[in-house]
Formats: structure tokens, sequence, C-alpha cells
């Protein structure tokens, strides 16, 4: 993983008299924003690219997709994005000063397109290990996915709202939704790993209990989507006088 740096976007006054002085623009304490700006060192960029994608993400799709028994159609749906993020990787491994701000855009793409890829590899483990026949699973697959993607980032959202020092006995709004979405990640799991005294072929249901952890645990990587999209605003503004 690479280091972090502090990006330098250009310092705006907000109002002190009520609250915490807020970025200009957006509904973020100044101060907690700006800690969130950051852009990611040079020296760390080529092995961190080269690990997500030439290591991590190779391997852990390559395989499934190519495993008894080979199905076409998932070859069809995984193939594509992986060669883009590989040579995306490869672009960053040998251009990292000039793509260094890129790799933050890089970073939130392969959190969509890594944890999107694993629901895929689910459900070549459930339809053709298990088994399985009913469209449900997937609906009901995809539909938790959505749902707990959507919950993590309203409450990074939110946490990225709140002050960057609380006072003590505060509570904060977004925990809540943080307990929702470990509720809904955890039962989802232990759904999974139900099949297992259903079907008796463990292994298959081992491996999509890996796999939905995999594809929660990136979830992390999705909100430097956010992060890039305003770097870009702040970089692209024009300086007062």
């Amino acid at each position: 993983m690479a280091n972090k740096q502090r990006s330098k976007p250009s310092v705006h006054k907000g109002n002190t008299a009520a609250g915490p002085v807020m970025y200009e623009g957006t509904s973020y304490p100044k101060e907690t924003f700006e800690n969130y700006l950051v852009i990611y060192a040079l020296d760390g960029i080529r092995l961190s690219a080269g690990t997500l994608v030439l290591f991590f993400l190779n391997v852990f799709l390559l395989i499934p997709i190519f495993s008894v028994p080979f199905q076409a159609l998932y070859a069809y749906l995984l193939l594509p994005p992986l060669a883009v993020m590989n040579l995306w990787a490869i672009a960053l491994i040998a251009f990292p000063r000039r793509l260094q701000l890129n790799y933050v855009l890089f970073r939130g793409v392969f959190g969509l397109v890594c944890s999107a890829s694993f629901m895929v590899v689910i459900q070549k483990f459930a339809y053709e290990a298990l088994g399985l026949t009913t469209p449900w699973y997937a609906i009901g697959s995809f539909a938790v996915y959505f749902f707990a993607l959507s919950q993590y980032v309203r409450f990074r959202l939110q946490k990225l709202k709140q002050p960057s020092q609380h006072k003590k006995g505060e509570k904060s709004n977004g925990m809540p939704i943080a307990t929702l979405t470990a509720i809904t990640g955890g039962a989802y799991l232990l759904a999974n790993i139900s099949l297992a005294f259903v079907t008796q072929q463990t292994v298959a249901v081992v491996l999509i209990c890996v796999y939905i952890l995999l594809a929660f645990v990136v979830f992390h990587f999705v909100m430097d989507l956010h992060r890039y999209y305003w770097l870009r605003r702040v970089m692209n503004r024009p300086k007062s006088v």
C-alpha cells in the first residue's frame, strides 16, 4: 500500500461564528476535508499497483475463471475488466510520476471492479459447483452487495462530515449505518455457511465465504473515487488573487 502525502488545496475561509469552519462549497469541516484530500507518494505507486492487480486481482480471478467446470459466460464477463486493470497497472508502473493523481482514480476503480468481479465468481461457485438452479440466489446476492456498498459509502461520507476531534460523550450519527452494514455482511456470510449442511460440498461453500469477505473488504478502495473527484475540483479551481 502506497504511502500518502498531503495534497495542497487552496485555503478557503468559512464562517467561524457557529460550529467548525467548513470547506468552501462543501458540507465538510475544513480541517477534516483537507486531511482527506491526499495523493499517494511516488515511491509506493509501483509496488501497490503491481500488488493490487498483477498479483491479487489476477490470482483471485483467473484461477476460478478457468477452473473446472469452465463456463465461457464468466470468462466473457470477467476477462475484459481484468485486462483493462492490468494495462492500467502496467501504465502506472511505467509512469508513476506522470500518473500520480491518476493513481487515486485507479484505486477507486479497482475497488469497484474487484468487489463486483468477486460477486460474479461467487455465482459460478454457487451455480456450477453447488448446482443451484434458482435465479433468486444471484438476485439476492447482488441486492445485498449493492445495499452493503451504499451503506458503507454513506457511513464514510457521514464520518467525513464530522469534525476531526469529537467532544467526549458525543455520539456519531454514522455508527448505526456501519453496524447495519456489518450485520448485513455477517448475515449473508452465515447464510452461505449454512449451505454446507445442505449440499455437503464444503470446499465450494468455504470459497464462497472467502470471496464474500474479500468483496466487502475492498469496499475501502471505492472511496478513492470520491477523493479523486474532489482533488480534481480543488486543483482545477482558479486561485483567488
